[in-house]
């Protein structure tokens, strides 16, 4: 909703928008350079928290020399500039002027020549008085373009971080994976060849070796395809963090767990503030409200330049003569206003009006996109980690059966209770139970990654103890869906 503009004390224009009261890193308010803006990325550090050794040595050299995060940052200079310029043009404007200059001329017809020579030095001042606030209102809007360029920048930081630790935990996983059908076809490979022994005897039909072969192919054929996605995410990582994709690989190097061995980071309880706190803090949003107040502004600006502007110099100059042999000096100087207002424009002033208005609106409806797509993305998160976390106590249990029926299915055959066709299947139920719940715990991970970019923080727990009053952070109420 468009808010009406006050006239105050009969002359001054401003707008009633009101920044809300938000509580922004001081970074973001205070603009610092460039080195002290990445002093204040490197203090925050909140991928360690998964204790991925891989993940921060990939997001240091992300962070080191990134072409988006440059181009973040040339945007916040060009702001910050922009700021300064317009702050400089509130006030009066000194210049300065010299000549000098000589010459002479033939005295009529004879061969006497005269010489003559001129000075003269001075100094200017001008100075717009800001009656209606147009000067005043086009700085505030700098100011406010300046904060949501350097929002900008920390959402682009943000992704960038949660990007390059998403991919990390995936390729992790991949890995993984890969190993477990390793694993996998080993033991189809150990199936094929007792069934082909048992062909060769008579004691099974032909279609009982080449379903072995088959299910041995198609295990094969899923370990490539595994293997080209463990590749595209080191590609990937490559072009995130500018390391050689030698060194990624050695980061995440593909090897085969035992069993039951997740080898995936556990991410620290996630609680997340009040929703209204987060919202005010999330980048998007920040970089949309400040546009909305830089567009309040531009509205004052654009009435502004319809008003009467008034325009005070002043020139003080000393002249220097020499003329015939004899010299003079005087020193003049002017103080005076000047007072310009259009009378007819053919309807442009109003015109900028309306256009500054409908700017305005469009920042607005853009604010309550933004919001919209926050909470969506939020809400998206925090679902995502709810069920990771409830797929990590299923597949938990699920791989510690599988693990007991293997130990035991060992045990039996062994003893030659069982023959090792069943054995193998034993292995592969276990097989396929770990590979769920390294895809769980993966996804618990890489939910936790995505919380922490959708709301645009890392919240940390709150503390638990007696009489503290407060559940187990990042604990899920299986009634409400929400985190409490």
């Amino acid at each position: 909703m468009l808010l009406p503009f006050a006239l105050i004390g009969g002359c001054t224009l401003q707008p009633a928008y009101q920044r809300p009261a938000l509580d922004l890193p001081a970074e973001w308010n205070n603009a610092p350079d460039g080195a002290a803006q990445q002093a204040a990325i490197e203090r925050e550090g909140w991928w360690a928290l998964l204790g991925d050794p891989a993940v921060d040595r990939l997001v240091a050299a992300g962070l080191r020399d990134n072409p988006t995060l440059g181009e973040a940052a040339a945007r916040v200079d060009q702001a910050r500039a922009a700021a300064n310029a317009e702050n400089a043009r509130r006030m009066p404007s000194v210049g300065a002027t010299a000549n000098l200059s000589g010459a002479k001329d033939r005295a009529g017809s004879g061969t006497a020549t005269v010489a003559q020579a001129s000075a003269d030095i001075g100094a200017n001042l001008a100075w717009e008085l800001d009656l209606w606030g147009r000067l005043r209102e086009t700085a505030t809007a700098a100011r406010h373009r300046l904060t949501a360029r350097t929002a900008d920048a920390e959402a682009a930081r943000l992704s960038i971080v949660a990007e390059i630790a998403d991919t990390a935990l995936a390729l992790r996983a991949c890995n993984l994976v890969h190993g477990i059908r390793e694993r996998d076809i080993a033991s189809r490979e150990v199936e094929a060849k007792i069934i082909r022994a048992r062909l060769a005897f008579g004691y099974v039909a032909p279609v009982a070796a080449a379903t072995a072969q088959s299910n041995l192919a198609s295990a094969r054929t899923e370990r490539i395809a595994q293997a080209e996605s463990c590749r595209l995410l080191a590609d990937a990582l490559v072009a995130l963090s500018g390391l050689d994709l030698a060194t990624v690989l050695q980061l995440l190097p593909r090897e085969t767990p035992t069993q039951g061995d997740m080898r995936m980071p556990e991410p620290p309880p996630f609680a997340p503030a009040l929703p209204a706190t987060i919202l005010l803090r999330h980048p998007g949003v920040v970089a949309a409200e400040r546009e909305v107040a830089a567009r309040w502004s531009e509205i004052a600006v654009a009435r502004a330049q319809r008003l009467p502007r008034i325009d005070l110099t002043a020139l003080l100059t000393g002249q220097w003569l020499r003329a015939l042999g004899s010299s003079d000096s005087y020193v003049s100087g002017s103080i005076g206003a000047g007072l310009t207002a259009p009378l007819f424009d053919g309807g442009a002033g109003a015109a900028n009006v309306r256009l500054a208005e409908a700017r305005y609106r469009e920042a607005v409806a853009q604010l309550v996109f933004a919001l919209r797509t926050a909470v969506r993305d939020i809400e998206d998160a925090l679902a995502a980690q709810q069920s990771a976390a409830a797929r990590i106590e299923t597949s938990s249990e699920a791989l510690a059966a599988a693990r007991f029926t293997l130990s035991a299915s060992e045990a039996r055959w062994r003893a030659g209770s069982i023959a090792q066709l069943e054995l193998e299947e034993a292995r592969r139920q276990s097989n396929r139970a770990q590979e769920s719940a390294v895809g769980a715990a993966a996804d618990r991970a890489r939910a936790w990654v995505a919380l922490v970019r959708r709301t645009g923080t890392a919240w940390q727990a709150p503390p638990i103890g007696p009489g503290s009053g407060n559940t187990p952070a990042g604990e899920i109420d299986s009634g409400s869906g929400n985190v409490r």
